[in-house]
């Protein structure tokens, strides 16, 4: 890979102070080269991927801040560690415990034994907050890498908090029927074009795609809410470029959760279950068409109502199956007539 950015980060890594190269924190490298995080993560992964850059996998225990690196981090993680200065052991978090850093591949620059300076580096991650797998889980090559990184059978890791985001069309049976299956799946194949687009767009991931629908997870509920607005937009003009009379529209809705839930491989990819993924699921089963369907543990983000503020926003309650209480949430019409 070459871009000006990819260069910015390989050339760092030739110049920099060898303490500094040496497991390096990447909010430290993009304060440095005056970037953006995720755009600097991103340069970061395509290095590892061409061969410039060392991906270290690091658990840190939680009570001492102990850290303990795990090569081939994916295929022999546990959902427990155990720390010897501590001598207890601990639950791993993927939004957590599980940190990453970077250090230059020795074909790129050989560090020599001073780089291993410990008190620098304590003082380095007392300045600059860590890296955590779940971030770089976001970053969607990461996530098709890690394809090749299955955990282990019956193995899950935990995440304490994350954004999922699941989409689905409006009465999608229907509509292959009025437009018949060869073009409706020339449609639906163009849908899910722009909802990759807008989700990447988002800084997120798309973790799966499920009938005429995506799953996919952001680190906040903002960036989820602005790819779902994005995504309603674009929907919008594609079906006007199409030509496409009313009744022969696609009807985007989204439902967005965020809480808890665990990480598993299923069928060859690193998958997401829980009461959290669940209750995104069935947001979006009570979403209209154009429309975008939030709890409250979302709308009650920093700027989330900002954003909403340029859709018809209701709030309601609903019993879910499977939860105890009948749940709050908030329902954002965004373009269109309902459509079941």
């Amino acid at each position: 890979m070459e871009s000006p950015l990819y260069d910015a980060v390989c050339e760092y890594f030739q110049q920099a102070d060898e303490r500094i190269v040496f497991r390096a924190l990447p909010r430290q490298v993009a304060g440095a080269l005056g970037l953006e995080l995720r755009p600097t993560l991103e340069a970061l992964v395509a290095a590892m991927f061409d061969g410039d850059a060392t991906l270290h996998w690091e658990i840190v225990c939680p009570t001492c801040g102990g850290r303990g690196e795990k090569h081939d981090w994916l295929r022999h993680a546990q959902h427990e560690a155990f720390c010897e200065n501590c001598q207890m052991a601990f639950t791993v978090h993927l939004d957590g415990e599980s940190q990453a850093t970077f250090s230059p591949h020795p074909t790129l620059r050989e560090l020599g034994p001073e780089a291993d300076d410990t008190e620098f580096q304590r003082q380095l991650h007392e300045r600059y907050p860590p890296t955590t797998v779940h971030e770089l889980l976001t970053i969607q090559s990461f996530r098709d890498w890690a394809r090749e990184q299955p955990l282990p059978e019956d193995e899950h890791l935990e995440v304490s908090c994350m954004v999922i985001w699941f989409s689905d069309l409006a009465g999608s049976t229907a509509f292959y029927e009025r437009i018949g299956d060869p073009r409706g799946f020339h449609l639906v194949h163009g849908h899910f074009e722009i909802l990759f687009g807008a989700i990447h767009g988002s800084e997120g991931a798309v973790v799966k795609t499920t009938g005429d629908g995506v799953m996919a997870v952001f680190l906040s509920g903002r960036r989820a809410l602005e790819a779902a607005l994005a995504a309603h937009r674009a929907v919008a003009n594609f079906n006007r470029d199409q030509a496409l009379p009313e009744d022969k529209r696609l009807s985007l809705k989204v439902g967005i959760h965020a809480g808890p839930a665990i990480a598993v491989t299923l069928n060859e990819s690193l998958d997401y279950f829980g009461t959290s993924v669940n209750l995104a699921s069935r947001l979006g089963g009570l979403a209209r068409g154009g429309e975008v369907v939030l709890t409250e543990a979302v709308f009650g983000e920093p700027g989330i109502e900002e954003l909403a503020a340029a859709c018809a926003v209701e709030s309601f309650h609903t019993s879910v199956r499977g939860l105890s209480r009948p749940l709050t949430a908030y329902r954002l019409s965004i373009a269109g007539p309902d459509s079941h």
